[in-house]
């Protein structure tokens, strides 16, 4: 049935079930009859309704039922069947019948057929008619019949069979291979082997093959064969039938296909698909449906009070009635997103979100309903778990604005997905001098930070800028410069916000007011300055007397004068130390500079350098002249070899290396020892930092490296440090070569 319509091939078939000359009888996987053809209810004497409550085993006597019963499993599996001997009629008596069945013919459902031969002459009148039945039926049904002698090798078709071929009717004889010429090229060899597995006896003649007609149409023919074999056994030939079943078997391929696509929809589905006949029962559940409930089962309305659910918004509990597949089936109710805590199988609570919907036919006649469940507990987890978030994230933002708006360093937030959009708390304002509204905040800093010398910083060089970009800043002096207010000198740190994935969220700058720390410093140096300018006069004294009694004859003398002479020079580079570190940090450094030879220079301070043996110079391509400070960069390379003789082991050589990179020239001092640890390295050019010599302490203020670094970042260049533990470290500066 197609939307309630019989279709032509049905009225065909249904045709031939009803003027069948013998009993057909159609039976379930148990043996229940569930259809009779009126021949089946001549032959038994019984009514179709009284016969529909028989089995297939009531059809033979008590004795004999019981061989019935035994054989039907067997039959069940082989597909095939046949017996003849005593059957019973509803009125008592019985007759010699001979049953044949055949399995499956649908799945579930078996086809026999019965007929009497206690009498088996048969008038010629009535044989004729039905041979013309028999034709007829055949046209109908389109089914034709053959009968092939072995030993002559000769075939019978019917005129049916003949059209099927794209022949017209006659009484010309055939051969097998006549037959195998008709069979698809690609079909032969198997329905040869087909029909010499029958003839030996192996299986029965059974197949679905292609044919090529004659009239050159491919058509879908199933062909029945039963052998015929003589009392020796041998095979005397066969007779069967073959029926065209092209639109049958072409629809069949079409329902499959889309049963096919159908089921692999539902496989992949991620949600619990249900599926309901018109009964309420449920015939079909996918995959993700068993996983939800711990595993499917399917049953009738009369078993839903093993689901367990309730309804999420009241707690009470679902009724079996109340299940929104059985109100589509029931009601034709159409139901979507109902939240319900189930209980699943295995004992496990899940929240789910039910759907269903009946289906019906064109007539709007409820065929069955599908239900759709989608496991959102995780997804309910979630979203609990997010209010908790959203309601500690606006916990922490309180507790964030109330200690940023509290703090004593000046803050600046900006966000850049919407903006920028600024935020400053309250210091931030005080410092910038802030009194009401401001449009435009990045103008504002703009105009109020301004550079240690103050000039204003350059486009695009404000902290909170460099920090948008991605740099961090860190101690970067600035001032805050107000129309009639004294500058503030500030301390400045930035750093881009970024979220999980490395992308700018946005940046923040802290302002932290260090005057109180730039008026100590001021003090530190002036004291620094006077403590080592009033030193130096009382140095001298002591330096002058001494060098006259190391004159002395007395040798004893002599020799303690030389060491307070000795004594008294360290204390002159202590105070010389002191002099320049007050004069680099307040900037007051001059330099007199004037065009310089530099490899000139080098060979100089390594001649007087107390171990000029081991110190080696070289100069790499043709260095420029550089206007510099001479005596200034004398003392830096001073420092840096005292410190690569302090430092370095003991004979090891001590390499000076000179040469031009682009627009610079680099010094080098490298020597060989055990090297600077990463943890050294990080505060290496600190003042009054000192590393560890071999054999102890090394004597001074620790201020060597830190001169350096001023003298030459004075000069407009950098200096660098490398080192490899246990191996060689590395001193470089550099010094810039002025365009032409």
């Amino acid at each position: 049935m197609t939307g309630g319509t019989i279709t032509e091939s049905e009225r065909f078939y249904r045709s031939i079930f009803e003027h069948a000359f013998d009993g057909i009888l159609v039976a379930d996987d148990e043996g229940r009859l569930l259809d009779v053809n009126p021949c089946a209810c001549e032959l038994l004497r019984a009514s179709r309704d009284e016969l529909l409550r028989w089995t297939v085993f009531d059809l033979r006597p008590p004795e004999v039922a019981a061989e019935l019963r035994e054989a039907w499993p067997a039959f069940l599996e082989a597909g095939r069947f046949k017996a003849e001997g005593p059957f019973r009629r509803a009125d008592g008596t019985t007759f010699i019948g001979e049953f044949a069945a055949q399995a499956h013919f649908v799945p579930g459902r078996h086809m026999s057929t019965l007929r009497d031969i206690s009498a088996r002459t048969q008038s010629e009148e009535a044989l004729r008619l039905s041979e013309q039945r028999l034709t007829r039926a055949q046209r109908i049904a389109h089914i034709g019949s053959f009968e092939w002698v072995a030993a002559a090798d000769e075939t019978t078709w019917s005129d049916e069979c003949f059209r099927l071929f794209g022949l017209p009717p006659s009484h010309d004889k055939k051969t097998y291979g006549d037959f195998l010429g008709f069979v698809h090229p690609d079909d032969r060899a198997r329905v040869d082997e087909a029909v010499q597995r029958a003839l030996h006896g192996l299986a029965t003649y059974s197949i679905d093959h292609r044919i090529l007609a004659a009239d050159g149409v491919e058509r879908i023919v199933h062909a029945e064969g039963d052998v015929i074999r003589d009392e020796a056994g041998r095979t005397i030939g066969m007779t069967g039938t073959v029926q065209d079943v092209t639109a049958q078997r072409k629809a069949e391929m079409a329902l499959q296909k889309s049963e096919l696509l159908f089921r692999q929809v539902l496989e992949t589905l991620p949600v619990g698909v249900w599926v309901a006949d018109e009964h309420g029962k449920s015939v079909l559940a996918n995959p993700a449906a068993k996983r939800i409930w711990g595993r499917a089962l399917l049953a009738g309305p009369e078993r839903l009070g093993a689901f367990k659910g309730w309804w999420v918004d009241t707690g009470k509990e679902v009724e079996p009635d109340e299940w929104a597949l059985t109100r589509a089936v029931r009601t034709g109710e159409t139901v979507l997103n109902e939240l319900i805590e189930i209980e699943a199988i295995e004992g496990h609570h899940k929240i789910v979100l039910s759907s269903a919907a009946p289906v019906r036919d064109p007539e709007g006649q409820i065929l069955g309903a599908f239900a759709i469940n989608d496991d959102v507990t995780e997804q309910r987890r979630l979203e609990a778990e997010r209010e908790d978030l959203v309601r500690a994230l606006s916990t922490e933002r309180r507790w964030l604005r109330t200690v940023i708006d509290r703090s004593p360093i000046g803050i600046v937030l900006c966000e850049l997905p919407k903006g920028p959009r600024f935020i400053l708390n309250r210091r931030s304002e005080e410092l910038l001098g802030v009194t009401g509204p401001i449009e435009d905040p990045l103008s504002l800093m703009r105009q109020r930070l301004h550079l240690p010398d103050g000039c204003p910083v350059p486009e695009g060089d404000l902290s909170i800028e460099r920090g948008m970009r991605g740099e961090v800043v860190t101690g970067r002096e600035l001032l805050i410069r107000i129309p009639d207010k004294p500058d503030v000198p500030i301390l400045t740190n930035a750093s881009p916000i970024r979220n999980d994935d490395g992308q700018i969220l946005g940046a923040v700058v802290t302002y932290e007011d260090i005057t109180p720390l730039k008026e100590l410093e001021r003090l530190r140096q002036e004291w620094t300055s006077v403590v080592a300018h009033d030193l130096r006069q009382p140095v001298t004294t002591i330096m002058t007397l001494a060098g006259m009694l190391a004159r002395s004859p007395d040798p004893t003398a002599r020799r303690r004068a030389e060491r307070i002479v000795t004594s008294t020079e360290r204390l002159e580079r202590m105070i010389g130390d002191l002099l320049d570190l007050s004069r680099i940090e307040a900037h007051r450094l001059e330099l007199v500079r004037a065009p310089t030879d530099i490899p000139e220079l080098l060979g100089h301070v390594i001649e007087t350098t107390e171990a000029r043996d081991r110190v080696t110079l070289s100069i790499r391509d043709e260095l420029p002249v550089v206007p510099v400070d001479a005596q200034r960069i004398e003392q830096v390379v001073e420092n840096l070899l005292s410190n690569a003789l302090k430092y370095g082991a003991p004979g090891t050589p001590i390499e000076v290396v000179a040469e031009r990179r682009g627009c610079e020239v680099v010094i080098s001092v490298r020597n060989q020892g055990p090297g600077i640890t990463a943890e050294d390295m990080r505060a290496l050019f600190e003042r009054f930092q000192r590393g560890r010599a071999r054999g102890g302490t090394i004597k001074g203020l620790g201020l060597g490296l830190y001169i350096v670094r001023g003298l030459v970042e004075a000069h407009g260049g950098r200096v660098e440090a490398e080192s490899v533990p246990g191996e060689t470290t590395t001193f470089s500066f550099s010094l810039p070569v002025p365009e032409t």
